[in-house]
């Protein structure tokens, strides 16, 4: 029986996978590992790679090969094949520290039966590193090692959101739930941390910085650059996990819960308005079709019992960017606005120097 089924979507991935699933393979508890690959269509060497892995390691990787369909359907694909009591997703250019991945199978044969795991990752640019840990301000928020009831970990105040780097769940959880991702597009390693929650009962933290999320990687989809140009796709995401809140929120009985995942929703909400009315230059504002979706995301808002959304510049500077536009259908001006970037990118180095973040 395996511990831990990895997951790994890759598309045209010859010059990382290797790196990612050597990155497994080191540990001395390897019998306890799955590791799928998930080829989605690559036209590059990431097959021929994947393959002479499941052959000199026939009773640890396994290969999908399957037409391209992007991120979600790789998971899709992967899923049901599972064998692991827990499973999470590596993506194919990053990696896992080989040397705690021991530490992570003690953990989960310790906490067994726990629905989800968080753990702390690092995030990785050229020679820096940078570990992101769940808490604020550096305040440890949760006893490692120990089960918490969802619903307290929801409810007090602590918690804004999860990151799929840093998160594990019990495979028969998702199965159960009948999971599924969003395929066609990126950004729905969104749904992998929104979805479960809705089934989640118990959460424990690990000191365990296992994940190593690699920043480095040009025209990878979290580029600013890209996301703009696949703005589209965001929103997408967004309204899908808006449709599934309204759908499943009948079946939460926990209002700290309901409260928290409503917020997520906001906060995906308020990320797409942030690049239409901040981040977009002019020209393509003026070119995109953002009344469309102003109007189908303040439907869906309503849907969910949003009450505001106000959208800030960020934590501390509270000017609404979303205010000109509900009352003059305007953005800001083009200076107002390099004004408010400029703070927030000061700002956001100012947090860096004074908490080490």
């Amino acid at each position: 029986m395996k511990l831990l089924s990895v997951i790994i979507p890759a598309y045209n991935m010859e010059a990382y996978l290797a790196r990612c699933v050597e990155s497994i393979l080191r540990t001395p508890s390897l019998a306890a590992v799955e590791i799928i690959i998930v080829n989605d269509g690559s036209k590059d060497k990431t097959l021929r790679i994947a393959r002479q892995y499941a052959e000199r390691y026939a009773d640890t990787v396994r290969v999908v090969d399957k037409p391209n369909g992007n991120y979600g359907s790789t998971i899709n694909a992967a899923l049901p094949l599972a064998q692991g009591e827990y499973v999470k997703i590596l993506d194919a250019d990053d990696s896992f520290d080989g040397s705690r991945v021991a530490e992570m199978l003690a953990f989960l044969r310790k906490m067994q039966g726990v629905d989800m795991v968080v753990t702390p990752f690092v995030e990785v640019k050229g020679r820096r590193e940078r570990r992101v840990e769940y808490n604020i301000y550096g305040r440890k928020l949760y006893e490692y090692g120990k089960s918490y009831d969802a619903d307290k970990v929801f409810s007090d105040g602590a918690m804004r959101y999860f990151m799929m780097h840093g998160i594990c769940y019990r495979t028969a959880l998702l199965r159960d739930m009948g999971y599924r991702q969003s395929e066609g597009i990126s950004y729905t390693d969104q749904e992998w941390v929104f979805y479960p929650l809705f089934r989640v009962k118990t959460i424990a933290f690990a000191d365990i910085p296992l994940y190593r999320y690699n920043l480095s990687r040009e025209g990878q989809t979290m580029d600013a650059k890209v996301q703009m140009r696949s703005l589209a796709q965001l929103v997408a995401v967004t309204e899908a996990m808006a449709y599934y809140f309204v759908t499943m929120s009948r079946s939460v009985q926990s209002g700290a819960r309901l409260a928290f995942l409503r917020n997520i929703v906001a906060d995906r909400m308020r990320i797409v308005y942030r690049k239409y009315l901040l981040v977009m230059d002019n020209q393509m504002f003026a070119a995109s079709d953002f009344q469309l979706v102003d109007a189908r995301l303040m439907r869906l808002a309503d849907q969910c019992g949003i009450e505001s959304l106000a959208v800030p510049v960020n934590n501390i500077l509270r000017v609404d960017l979303l205010r000109p536009w509900l009352r003059r259908n305007r953005r800001y001006s083009a200076l107002v606005r390099h004004l408010l970037l400029t703070a927030d990118i000061l700002m956001q180095w100012v947090y860096a120097v004074v908490f080490g973040h």
